[in-house]
């Protein structure tokens, strides 16, 4: 290998060449978070007694509204769920940023219920449907947004080879916004698994 093919993949490995045009988002996007979901058997979350009904059985789990590691932004008590393996996705990661930019992690949107979508679409007209193979993901409680404000060109790159490189081995579904500035990310059930066996190999 030459030093300029290893210099070139040093700096792709950076994210260099990683732009937001990376996880952009398609016609196909949400149909296949919906089959993905429909897969892992995810139920879509009507209204806030099912969500807190979902919550005592231990299939949504709370999120704190502020860690050392990540903060919540303008999001509502009802709506601070996750499946657990989101949250999961969200720890790792959050600390992961903490510990290389010395900052936590702006998150915008969590869980939210098809009463909630609703009322978005009347706000936003490029809000997900709460219906059919297109509808928002977020009413699965699997989904998160993060935040792109504050990140400088080097935190963007590292979400983008972050999330690319984990999309990419199928664990889960990232797309980086522009019209909302952030990064929406649908984890999958299978990233328990994951981090299980990274967790298993350092031991």
């Amino acid at each position: 290998m030459t030093a300029w093919i290893k210099l070139g993949l040093a700096f792709v490995l950076s994210g260099g060449l990683l732009s937001a045009a990376s996880l952009r988002a398609t016609g196909e996007s949400q149909i296949i978070q919906n089959q993905r979901a429909d897969g892992d058997h995810l139920s879509r979350m009507e209204n806030d007694t099912m969500a807190a009904r979902w919550k005592r059985l231990q299939l949504l789990t709370p999120i704190a509204s502020k860690t050392s590691t990540y903060y919540l932004h303008n999001i509502p008590k009802s709506s601070r769920y996750l499946r657990p393996w989101t949250k999961l996705f969200l720890s790792r990661l959050s600390r992961q940023y903490r510990t290389r930019f010395g900052k936590p992690l702006r998150v915008t949107s969590l869980l939210r219920t098809a009463e909630r979508q609703k009322a978005l679409r009347r706000r936003n007209g490029n809000a997900a449907s709460v219906r059919g193979p297109k509808r928002s993901s977020h009413l699965t409680g699997a989904s998160i947004d993060i935040s792109k404000k504050g990140m400088g060109s080097a935190q963007r790159a590292w979400m983008r080879r972050v999330l690319l490189g984990l999309h990419e081995k199928g664990y889960l579904y990232a797309i980086e916004e522009n019209q909302q500035p952030n990064f929406h990310v649908m984890v999958y059930r299978g990233y328990e698994d994951y981090v299980a066996k990274k967790v298993k190999k350092t031991r």
